[in-house]
């Protein structure tokens, strides 16, 4: 499970709203009068409440399981009923099936003899229906077709962020539901866009957020069809930001491009805020797609996935990245995961294993849950960065040589085939 054990997959939400401070026995006590008691005998496609974490009939939210220096641990659990269509299907056949033997029957004819039966009428269909869906309701009265999902919750209440592995909507919309029923607060997953938008306002300088445009790092591509060419500007529409809530989600796609560029020219070397020393590493993945919407979509795994020709190929072909593997080091430690740029998801991340051997279980989900949040916070400060430059008069320079490492690129691909 997420955060407790195993690797780590996790999206960003913002707290908002008249929400708690800080972890008190209020607060607790909330969690557990909104722990889930299955409704019997009512179909209710999604029901939520709270668990302790552990699994999905955790009721313990107790202070020395569920707190961690500040930060709560708790998990959401999710039940759905879902009748497969296909039941539903053959169940409809079977009344239908027995409704028109008994039409036959009744005109007292063989329904076995192989003569073609005689159609329902729409009474008849409408009554084979209802027949049908009694079948399999009486089965979900009974607990059949219903399935349960864990989703855990590390809610660090200093900062108002929430981790959750919450990465489609339905579980988005359950959890956030779920939230204002149980605090009386909002939470928002709000993406690379609403993110910079954040960041951007407690600097004084949100008002350049909404100016901004996409940058053309190549040349347009050449379009495959006819109605391509009428959509390809000189500047990328970045379809899938454009399809998305935020169009500014594209921010974070130059921002791992930007970091992937650090990588490659500047040794990707940072000096954190707080005194450390960071060097970062693209590795074993990079998905990309076209940021003008013409040359599709392209993926990559393997070392070192960022040098090859590949990739220079596709970058000249105006592709973008959408999710990167990276490796971060601070000397000490050590994280590799996949950062999905324009949503500003953490995927599959590899937590260090501590030098010492933690002294009870409390304490080593508490160094988990530390060094999660301690990668979170790096990419938070790491995108702030680049941020500063995209909104600063440095931005032009920069781009210039985001544009010649690109090139640059391309060239070594086509001195290496000749």
């Amino acid at each position: 499970m997420p955060f407790t054990r195993g690797s780590v997959t996790y999206a960003r939400f913002r707290v908002g709203g008249d929400a708690p401070a800080r972890v008190d026995e209020t607060l607790l006590g909330a969690l557990k009068a909104g722990r889930l008691t299955p409704t019997v005998g009512v179909p209710i496609d999604v029901e939520t409440g709270w668990t302790g974490g552990e699994h999905i009939l955790d009721h313990d939210f107790s202070w020395d399981r569920c707190v961690f220096d500040g930060r709560l641990h708790v998990a959401m659990r999710m039940d759905s009923v879902r009748v497969p269509s296909e039941i539903k299907a053959a169940y409809l056949a079977q009344e239908q099936t027995v409704l028109k033997k008994s039409f036959a029957d009744r005109a007292g004819t063989d329904a076995d003899a192989g003569l073609p039966a005689r159609p329902l009428g729409r009474n008849a269909k409408r009554e084979a229906k209802e027949a049908a869906e009694r079948r399999w309701l009486e089965e979900v009265a009974d607990g059949r077709y219903r399935t349960s999902k864990l989703v855990p919750m590390l809610w660090d209440l200093g900062s108002g962020t929430i981790l959750a592995p919450a990465t489609s909507d339905k579980v988005v919309t359950a959890m956030r539901d779920l939230f204002q029923t149980t605090f009386g607060a909002k939470i928002q997953a709000p993406g690379s866009g609403g993110l910079a938008l954040d960041l951007l306002a407690a600097k004084g300088v949100a008002s350049a957020f909404d100016d901004a445009m996409p940058d053309a790092f190549t040349a347009a591509p050449t379009p495959r069809t006819l109605d391509q060419s009428a959509e390809v500007g000189e500047r990328p529409d970045i379809p899938w930001a454009m399809a998305g809530p935020e169009p500014k989600d594209f921010l974070g796609n130059v921002f791992l491009l930007w970091l992937w560029w650090h990588a490659e020219v500047n040794e990707g070397v940072f000096d954190l805020a707080d005194g450390r020393g960071l060097s970062i590493m693209v590795d074993r993945t990079i998905d990309m797609e076209c940021a003008w919407g013409v040359t599709g979509r392209q993926s990559l795994r393997g070392d070192g996935p960022g040098r090859s020709a590949e990739v220079a190929k596709a970058l000249q072909q105006g592709k973008w990245p959408r999710k990167i593997g990276f490796t971060f080091a601070d000397g000490e430690v050590e994280w590799a995961f996949d950062l999905q740029g324009d949503l500003f998801r953490v995927g599959g991340l590899k937590l260090p294993r501590p030098e010492d051997r933690p002294g009870s279980e409390h304490e080593a989900i508490a160094q988990r849950l530390e060094s999660t949040t301690d990668l979170d916070g790096i990419l938070v400060e790491l995108y702030g960065r680049f941020l500063d430059e995209r909104f600063s008069g440095i931005w032009n320079s920069r781009r210039d040589e985001l544009r010649s490492w690109i090139a640059a690129k391309g060239e070594a691909r086509v001195m290496a085939t000749v």
